[in-house]
């Protein structure tokens, strides 16, 4: 471009002799021949996106500052050591993306759906929970969020460095929004080193996390749409992660040996072996659980201390009402059903030999969605440690196909196939879209009978996974369906950070670098024009060879209608 545009300067300047006009023209070619000459630098870019509403500046905040030994310039010193931790501007993002293409009047009309009175639960907002949370927030505007905590390894989980660089990743997304479950619509929230909340704890940590969170709940924020200003109420629905996450995060027992590992209740683990349904006078909550703070004592109560998280008035620990199908089901409860199941085949009965399996699920159909998810074969050693090499996706998958790879090599009324049937009508419960109360109520008996039979078939104890299982028909009821807050999206979206960890050499302040390249992505989303859900062009138009069918089909005229070779739907033709 600059060499085009200084061709057209010294033509111009042969042709016109008026210095105004030159001036003028001079502004334009400088313009032209330097397009990105307000953004060719790191501060000149910020600049332009905090100046245009686009991004603001990201909070460091310090966790631990003391003198200890570090090095410089190859020496051993004493020094001082900062410990901070990131925690980007929540209150600017929420405001900006519910301003952006409308999307806040575009989630009220959906809260608004869903709270027509009908007797399905399929979402969040129509559960018990939600219910409970804005009774103190009536005639005001109230919006839910997630809040997902995760470590994360950015270097090579196998090499030297691994577990050094670990991250704690806290993201949020809102799952009232009309596409909740895509990337673009979970957002950071901050980033920790995993060590740094170890060494000092999650009060230290997460306190700034907290104080925002309380902010937006009492205080709000006014967002400006179309249809004027309005104040909004964002409470924090539950918290999101794997079992280990949350009872860390949450203060209950990181140790699933431990006498009470449940966060839902205070059964003891040696109950827990044989348990098949919920016992609700065993149920955690607030009274409890003060009391078992005052007790002081995890072996007895399984509560570490006072969680920061109750400090937000709409929220306490033991109303966390979370499970996840994707660590509970199918990286627990299927490997150690499915294991024993096998075993019993292959080893005990000798109905098929393993290598007839693994050949038998190698050579299955899948079809084109699922073709993408074929596990590697089942080995022994495997069996024996009652853990299948699958991923999450592949081991749902297997569990659902299952049944028709090896079914016509199983006598009827065998009740270990009965007991794998009634797992996979568990698994298909649980991914249901709604609810209604019969739904829930099947599920229960379901569970009980699968966890009687597991201990009855097998001579095994139930495992701690086994046990959240029978807690599945309470939460629903109180959160709605689970499909809808597991983690397989939250553990997509770390693949983000590692690629932005993998592109960048340097580990210092590695915190601060994957923030601010968090903020750009951010702030690239603003300044995208919105995708229409369908778009049509002129040049795609047709003439349909179907014109008649369609005419006689649905009563109308050919005139009534126009036929697209192609369209676009969100984007993608």
């Amino acid at each position: 471009i600059k060499p085009i545009a200084t061709i057209l300067d010294n033509i111009v300047k042969t042709h016109i002799k008026d210095p105004m006009l030159l001036l003028e023209f001079n502004n334009v070619t400088s313009v032209i021949s330097d397009p990105f000459k307000f953004c060719n630098s790191e501060y000149l870019l910020n600049k332009w996106l905090i100046e245009n509403n686009f991004s603001t500046n990201i909070q460091q905040f310090i966790i631990n500052n003391e003198i200890g030994i570090t090095r410089r310039s190859g020496d051993v010193v004493y020094d001082e050591q900062i410990t901070k931790g990131i925690l980007l501007p929540l209150q600017f993002q929420f405001r900006r993306y519910f301003e952006h293409d409308d999307n806040l009047l575009k989630t009220l009309n959906k809260i608004n759906e869903l709270n027509k009175p009908n007797n399905v639960l399929s979402h969040l907002i129509q559960g018990k929970l939600w219910k409970q949370k804005i009774l103190n927030f009536k005639n005001k505007t109230v919006i839910p969020f997630f809040l997902y905590i995760d470590d994360v390894e950015i270097n090579n989980p196998l090499g030297s460095h691994a577990t050094i660089q670990m991250i704690s990743a806290i993201y949020y997304s809102f799952p009232v929004l009309e596409n909740s479950s895509k990337l673009s619509n979970i957002f950071l929230a901050g980033l920790l080193k995993s060590k740094d909340v170890k060494d000092f704890g999650n009060d230290v940590c997460f306190n700034q996390l907290i104080d925002e969170i309380i902010f937006l709940e009492q205080e709000g924020l006014s967002i400006s749409t179309s249809k004027g200003n309005i104040h909004v109420h964002f409470i924090l629905a539950i918290i999101l992660g794997d079992n280990l996450g949350i009872n860390s995060f949450l203060e209950f027992s990181k140790s699933f040996s431990a006498n009470h590992f449940c966060r839902f209740c205070k059964v003891h683990k040696n109950e827990s072996h044989n348990m098949s349904i919920e016992n609700f006078e065993l149920l955690r909550n607030t009274n409890n659980f003060n009391t078992d703070i005052i007790i002081d004592n995890f072996s007895l109560t399984g509560v570490y201390k006072e969680s920061l998280l109750n400090k937000i008035p709409s929220f306490h620990v033991t109303s966390n009402y979370f499970v996840d199908v994707m660590h509970d089901m199918f990286e627990g409860v299927c490997h150690y059903d499915l294991c024993n199941v096998i075993k019993y085949y292959t080893e005990y009965l000798k109905l098929f030999s393993l290598e007839t399996l693994n050949r038998r699920k190698s050579n299955f159909e899948y079809g084109t969605i699922e073709v993408g998810n074929i596990s590697p074969p089942i080995k022994k050693k495997h069996l024996d440690k009652f853990h299948l090499k699958m991923s999450a996706r592949e081991m749902m998958s297997f569990v659902f196909f299952f049944p028709i790879i090896i079914g016509d090599l199983i006598p009827e009324n065998d009740e270990i196939w009965t007991f794998v049937l009634v797992l996979v009508q568990i698994i298909d419960l649980l991914l249901s879209f709604k609810f209604t109360e019969e739904k829930i109520t099947l599920l229960q008996q379901l569970i009980k009978q699968h966890n009687t039979n597991y201990v009855l078939f097998f001579g095994d104890n139930l495992k701690p996974k086994h046990h959240l299982l029978i807690h599945y028909p309470s939460i629903i009821k109180y959160s709605g369906p689970p499909r809808h807050y597991w983690c397989f999206r939250f553990e997509a979206k770390h693949k983000e950070l590692k690629l932005y960890a993998h592109a960048t050499t340097s580990r210092k302040h590695i915190t601060l670098t994957l923030a601010k390249k968090f903020q750009l992505k951010f702030a690239y989303s603003l300044i995208q024009q919105p995708i229409p859900t369908i778009a049509l062009k002129e040049k795609d138009i047709v003439l349909s060879q179907y014109s008649d069918f369609i005419c006689n089909s649905l009563n109308i005229l050919d005139s009534q209608f126009t036929s697209y070779r192609e369209i676009d739907y969100k984007g993608t033709s």
